[in-house]
């Protein structure tokens, strides 16, 4: 037993584990003390990083709203905070302005690139509507309809619908867009506190099928 030991039996029991054990203790706990510092290293140059893309992106902003240039902020965001959500927003901002201009197929290649970049579900999908909205201004009607298929982030029920619609109509198909418009509206008018906008617009294409079937 232990207790029967001598102090010197007892001190050289200890010495001999030391020397079994010693060297992987210490080596276990300076990864693990090494593990926390880099994780907080991290953490701080993670947020660093966001606030330095957040800043770039404010800078692009204000520029656009003044009608000044904004190269240089897009260049950072692009090459310093490329797949950011930040750097995706600018995409989208493009994509806009190249929507404006009615170029389809530049406004195509940026959103297309935002939804690769883009980090999150919902993002992807409010993307990829974006996207689906394009296609259908090509005529790129089966694409369209499977960017709208993999669209599943609530809030997009309404507005994925009506374009649905819209696909339908495009073909001919007026039954199943009269389905889809009339899914457009229950969606948007789910809520009756907070009803979807651009419902009435569903409701007179809606209407208007229906006239053209009597």
């Amino acid at each position: 037993m232990a207790d029967d030991l001598t102090d010197e039996e007892q001190a050289e029991r200890l010495k001999r584990w030391w020397d079994a054990n010693g060297t992987s203790l210490v080596i276990g706990v300076l990864l693990a003390v090494a593990a926390v510092v880099g994780w907080r290293m991290y953490q701080g140059y993670a947020q660093d990083r966001a606030d330095a893309a957040s800043d770039a992106f404010g800078a692009y902003v204000a520029a656009r709203n003044a009608a000044e240039s904004t190269e240089e902020q897009l260049a950072i965001l692009d090459t310093d905070f490329e797949g950011t959500s930040y750097h995706v927003f600018t995409l989208l901002y493009r994509a806009a302005d190249e929507v404006e201009a009615e170029d389809w197929e530049e406004a195509l290649a940026l959103l297309q690139r935002a939804a690769q970049l883009a980090e999150t579900d919902t993002l992807t999908d409010m993307v990829r509507f974006r996207v689906a909205r394009v296609l259908y201004q090509l005529d790129r009607l089966d694409e369209c309809e499977t960017e709208l298929g993999a669209i599943s982030s609530t809030g997009l029920e309404a507005h994925v619908a009506e374009l649905s619609g819209d696909v339908f109509v495009a073909r001919g198909d007026l039954d199943q867009a009269r389905i889809a418009y009339q899914a457009g509206i229950d969606a948007a008018r789910r809520d009756p506190t907070n009803v979807v906008p651009g419902v009435e617009l569903m409701e007179l294409k809606l209407a208007s099928i229906v006239d053209e079937s009597q």
